[in-house]
């Protein structure tokens, strides 16, 4: 995936890079595990409130979030994606009648709750709708519309934190990688469905924006820094990947493990067509490998925030991928990266984000690949995304002038032509574009 930006794309949500972080104490359930009424995208956004096809007068909102959503947001189609050729295709595969009637289907499709929770409104044909990411309108609707409405308020009424980074990535990254309830699995991998793949930031970038983050908007909502999402997307991705593995339940499909949770291209190769293949640092040749691409991008971050788990990271991810056929040593392997990212979380949470951060991570991700080539093209794919959103949020916080950014912003052109796809990329190749773009920011 080429996910790239330009600058007037972040230029509409450049305020949002602001080292205020607020922090929840306890992550809230999601949204659609609540058990409160759901009214549905025709309540929501209806003509009288959030479709509103003129400006309201003293709104503090745009009032056409709707309208937004409904024209440019992918997560509008959501639903409708099951009803495609690929979607049938799958399903078929799959052996489901109808996956527009299928639960492990609807669940990431759909704002998918249970029947007696639906309001007279509400559809499941409409998709990932406003309930998904904000909550049941149910609980919040009636504090939400008062002149006094504050989001402290709309919280604790049970308006989901969107405005929490840890609790955004848990939100989001429960569909894009999957939770204890919402599971992609290889028997999807084998019908045909996409590859999971995602990077808060990124993404959140590249959504369109249905708020305006203004000096009204920073006045009312806290708001968190691009390395900040960044941060809170691979740490809780890494959590959530090393809870997976762990979770027996869920890390067998009868005699074979659960192979989503494997790296696809260690097995799903061309062989013998790249004479500089060799095996990643410290793996066998051949081993079946789980997928660790959020594990792998965390050290750049360690590398800022406390180096000296940089090591420790690094080796202990190494022992669980030695420890996929051992139980024993996999169980003690999980347990020590569970208090390593303990241990890195504590303390991204007692550090003071500091100006450069990104710039940093960026330097310690490019030295990173010069020492792990080859890596596996997820951890590629991911290190690629990193570098991107990191130096574009550099550049926006004005750490980057503009003359020296489109030469970076060239080099990371270049990482993305030798990232390639899953066909094309050569790690060597993309190792000489990283290369490149440290030369760049060097100078």
């Amino acid at each position: 995936m080429r996910a790239r930006f330009t600058l007037p794309v972040l230029t509409a949500c450049a305020a949002l890079i602001i080292t205020t972080v607020v922090v929840a104490a306890e992550r809230p359930p999601l949204p659609a595990d609540r058990d409160a009424r759901f009214l549905g995208v025709d309540t929501c956004g209806s003509a009288e409130c959030h479709g509103s096809q003129t400006p309201w007068r003293n709104a503090t909102v745009l009032m056409r979030e709707r309208l937004i959503w409904d024209a440019h947001d992918r997560h509008a189609k959501a639903f409708a994606a099951l009803t495609s050729d690929a979607g049938q295709r799958i399903a078929r595969n799959l052996g489901l009648a109808d996956a527009t009637q299928a639960p492990q289907c609807l669940t990431c499709h759909s704002t998918f709750v249970p029947a007696a929770q639906r309001g007279p409104k509400f559809r499941l044909d409409a998709g990932v709708g406003c309930e998904s990411c904000h909550g049941p309108g149910g609980s919040f609707l009636r504090t939400h519309v008062q002149v006094t409405s504050k989001h402290a308020t709309n919280l604790a009424a049970g308006m989901y934190p969107t405005t929490d980074p840890r609790a955004r990535a848990a939100l989001c990254l429960s569909c894009h990688q999957g939770d204890a309830t919402r599971r992609i699995s290889h028997r999807m991998y084998g019908a045909g469905h996409p590859r999971l793949r995602f990077e808060l930031d990124t993404y959140g970038v590249i959504q369109p924006y249905h708020f305006n983050p203004d000096a009204d908007y920073r006045r009312r909502k806290p708001t968190a820094s691009h390395f900040a999402l960044w941060a809170a997307g691979q740490l809780t991705a890494a959590r959530a990947l090393v809870a997976q593995i762990g979770d027996s339940a869920h890390s067998r499909a009868g005699l074979f493990p659960e192979l989503a949770q494997y790296d696809c291209h260690a097995c799903h190769q061309a062989i013998g067509e790249d004479p500089g293949y060799r095996p990643r640092p410290g793996l066998r040749a051949g081993a079946p490998t789980l997928i660790d691409a959020p594990l792998i991008v965390l050290r750049g971050l360690t590398a800022v925030v406390d180096p000296a788990l940089t090591m420790r990271l690094r080796d202990e991810t190494r022992a669980l991928q030695l420890a996929v056929g051992d139980p024993a040593a996999r169980t003690g392997a999980i347990a020590a990266l569970t208090r390593t990212l303990d241990e890195l979380a504590d303390g991204l949470a007692a550090r003071a984000e500091q100006a450069g951060d990104g710039a940093a991570v960026a330097h310690a991700l490019n030295a990173m690949v010069a020492a792990e080539t080859p890596l596996p093209f997820t951890a590629a794919e991911a290190t690629a995304m990193s570098l991107s959103t990191l130096l574009l949020a550099e550049r926006e916080a004005g750490r980057i002038d503009e003359t020296r950014y489109a030469r970076i912003d060239v080099a990371v052109d270049g990482v993305y032509d030798a990232l390639g796809d899953e066909k094309t990329y050569r790690p060597t190749a993309l190792a000489a574009a990283i290369a490149m773009l440290e030369r760049e920011l060097r100078q």
